[in-house]
């Protein structure tokens, strides 16, 4: 009868602790490592938490990481194109300095319109020189998220962790210089929320 009511009791807390799993929110995010090479990527991404990107810029050479915003918010899938890039010493050498204080000024709020034009003119150039790179260059990786959200729906992460903020599920994708990559999936618990995230 001991044994039978041990039993009973382990089954019931096996289960309250994979159905509050499987009721978690999911988060996603991802971090891209290049193998000491510098890569640009189309705006292709869905919204980002830790930076926002121009929507008149078809290139994000601003991050390589990204948690998907808002909260909870699961894409069917992301798609990543890369290409190898150059150095920001490499394009200043092509295309001028790098106008850091209008860029300063304008994130502070009070950047005159001459510098607000100069930051906007830099960056079309820039995008204009990316055009050039040969469509044989650009490389894709889909993420296919509701996969990973079905695979890790029981699971909880280690350690100690908020579970009304949910779980994170992060990719982390390694690209090799033959035009390879792999795929490292980990699951961690949410974090308070942070601007500066990468």
């Amino acid at each position: 009868m001991v044994k039978l009511i041990k039993t009973s009791i382990l089954i019931n807390i096996i289960m309250l602790v994979t159905g509050c799993a499987s009721m978690m929110k999911n988060n996603i995010s991802f971090a891209i490592h290049g193998q000491n090479k510098s890569y640009i990527y189309k705006n292709t991404w869905p919204e980002c938490a830790n930076f926002k990107i121009n929507s008149f810029l078809k290139y994000n050479d601003l991050s390589d990481s990204c948690r998907v915003s808002p909260e909870g918010y699961v894409p069917p899938q992301i798609i990543i194109e890369y290409a190898p890039w150059l150095t920001m010493e490499q394009v200043e050498k092509i295309l001028g300095d790098y106008p850091q204080k209008a860029l300063s000024d304008i994130v502070l709020g009070f950047a005159t319109e001459k510098e607000k034009n100069e930051f906007k003119i830099w960056n079309i150039k820039q995008q204009e020189l990316i055009e050039k790179i040969p469509a044989i260059a650009w490389k894709r990786i889909v993420l296919t998220l509701p996969k990973d959200v079905e695979k890790y729906k029981y699971q909880v992460p280690e350690g100690k962790g908020n579970r009304s903020r949910g779980k994170n599920i992060h990719y982390i994708i390694s690209l090799h210089p033959d035009g390879s990559y792999d795929i490292e999936t980990k699951l961690y618990w949410v974090q308070k929320y942070q601007l500066k995230w990468n």
